[in-house]
């Protein structure tokens, strides 16, 4: 082997190997970006989903905006926000409560008797309360997957 053949070998060698360098760093790179972009989307589908349910349960409220159209309630062991709404001579309730995973809507003549496998699902939600804050204020909070609770204050101006 001359000299030339050596100098040609270690050439190839050498660029050899950095390429192997560059795509392995490359490939770990993308890795990465892969796992935060997977990580970043769940967080916000989670996030996107909670605040929705809370937006929705804050505009019921808001429609209901009169003196005596809302009130809280239960359904069995589940903690409800009631709506009331009277149609001609007849009057409904409208209950929106969670079972611990999904919020659900139950809309039925006033007195009549209700429980919670009656409603229909309207979206996934972990740990959705409802409670009086005071002074026409109602409280709804409720849990993404990771744990962080998201909290609404939504304000009745019939009631102050």
């Amino acid at each position: 082997m001359d000299k030339n053949t050596r100098t040609h070998t270690a050439d190839l060698l050498f660029t050899i190997g950095l390429f192997c360098v560059f795509a392995a760093a490359a490939f770990i790179l993308v890795t990465i970006g892969v796992q935060a972009y997977r990580n970043t989307t769940r967080h916000m589908q989670d996030t996107f989903s909670t605040r929705t349910a809370l937006s929705y349960v804050a505009e019921k409220l808001r429609q209901h905006d009169v003196s005596g159209g809302a009130a809280l309630g239960r359904i069995e062991d589940c903690p409800a926000l009631v709506l009331y709404d009277q149609l001609g001579n007849d009057a409904y309730c409208t209950y929106i409560y969670s079972d611990g995973e999904a919020l659900y809507e139950l809309t039925v003549r006033a007195g009549t008797d209700v429980t919670a496998s009656m409603g229909s699902r309207i979206m996934q939600v972990r740990d959705f309360t409802v409670a009086d804050a005071g002074s026409g204020f109602y409280e709804f909070s409720a849990s993404d997957s990771d744990g962080h609770t998201v909290r609404y204050l939504a304000h009745q101006r019939s009631l102050g």
